[in-house]
């Protein structure tokens, strides 16, 4: 009898520990689904709706001269969702035409690509695709240095004095530096530091803006170097500094229009021009980077703070409501800060203008 009820109890902590350890099983399974469906719902909720704007058109033919962010502006009231609308995702080509279809999931737009052919001989071109944005209105600012952070100027070169002892260099003068990084292509860009940019929100130094200067090129290697200058914008004096061109940096990357990963604000902090204000197609410093998880592509809402003014009925100070005022979208992105061109802008904004997430 000891022996059965020993069994028997045996076989019920057995039974037990199964039950326990099923239990426990579908606890966390159950507890896995239920944080699926919370991270499901809180995404669902940070979408946006596609708004397509009035009149938009039901088919349309890209043409020479096309920038991926005019041709969405034709059907959307918010470019930046063309990734969402875009079927195919390809590149985009002049003669293209592209039909736009409404339904329970959205708008949705699709290419139909068009090829007109005669019994004749013809001359086949290679077309190139539709650009983001045209590089034309970025490339003086991908050749040459804008803005640097403290790690980029660690590591120039600095300018000595000219071959023939001159204090004041111009194009085609030789000239002595030290401390020369290694450059492929033996060409180097010549700059000079100018003030240093400051978040107005933190204090922080974001980077140092450069004056560029001109093109050098390397002529004989050494404990100190020689060069001669290629290209001269400015005079060439001694302590200017030199960084290494990179041919594949200035080129302008392949990126998609899209909104930012997470909620993120900043300011812009400076124009390419001595003016406070600026408009469409001119390059902006953003108080953002990869360090905001920031992307190339990435496209941020211009917003213009409220102004501070005197109540005329109680003589006190209020603010006015802000307003959105355009978009700038960043194409080349450093740890710190971004370079951004601004896409849509429809009154003058200001250094100092907060950038954010659309819709956020």
């Amino acid at each position: 009898m000891k022996i059965s009820i020993l069994n028997v109890t045996t076989g019920s902590n057995r039974f037990s520990s199964k039950f326990r350890f099923g239990r426990c099983v579908r606890v966390a399974v159950v507890s896995v689904i239920s944080l699926f469906v919370l991270f499901s719902t809180a995404w669902a909720e940070t979408r946006t709706s596609v708004d397509l704007t009035d009149g938009f058109p039901r088919s349309y033919t890209v043409r020479e001269g096309d920038t991926l962010w005019d041709i969405a502006s034709q059907f959307l009231r918010r470019p930046w969702q063309w990734v969402e609308v875009w079927q195919e995702g390809d590149a985009l080509y002049p003669g293209d035409v592209l039909m736009i279809s409404t339904g329970k999931n959205g708008p949705r737009i699709k290419v139909l690509k068009v090829e007109k052919r005669s019994p004749r001989a013809r001359v086949v071109v290679t077309a190139r695709p539709v650009p983001v944005i045209a590089p034309d209105t970025v490339r003086p600012f991908l050749e040459g240095p804008m803005i640097m952070d403290p790690a980029e100027l660690s590591q120039a070169g600095q300018g000595v004095s000219g071959v023939g002892d001159d204090i004041v260099l111009g194009q085609h003068d030789r000239f002595f530096a030290t401390g020369l990084p290694t450059s492929s292509t033996g060409l180097y860009r010549v700059f000079r530091m100018a003030e240093s940019v400051i978040d107005p929100d933190t204090g922080e130094m974001l980077g140092s803006q450069t004056i560029g200067l001109g093109t050098a090129r390397l002529v004989s290697e050494g404990l100190m170097a020689t060069l001669q200058l290629v290209t001269s914008h400015k005079e060439v004096s001694r302590g200017d500094l030199l960084v290494a061109t990179n041919p594949e940096q200035n080129k302008l990357s392949h990126f998609t229009l899209r909104r930012p990963r997470q909620d993120v604000t900043g300011r812009i902090m400076s124009t390419t021009t001595s003016l406070g204000e600026f408009s469409r197609l001119d390059t902006v410093m953003l108080s953002l980077g990869k360090r905001d998880w920031l992307r190339e592509g990435d496209v941020l809402e211009i917003w213009h703070p409220g102004q501070s003014v005197t109540d005329p009925t109680t003589g006190k100070l209020v603010t006015t409501p802000g307003e959105a005022i355009g978009y700038v979208m960043a194409y080349r992105v450093y740890d710190k800060f971004s370079h951004g061109l601004i896409l849509e802008c429809r009154q003058p904004a200001q250094t100092y203008d907060y950038v954010r997430r659309p819709d956020a």
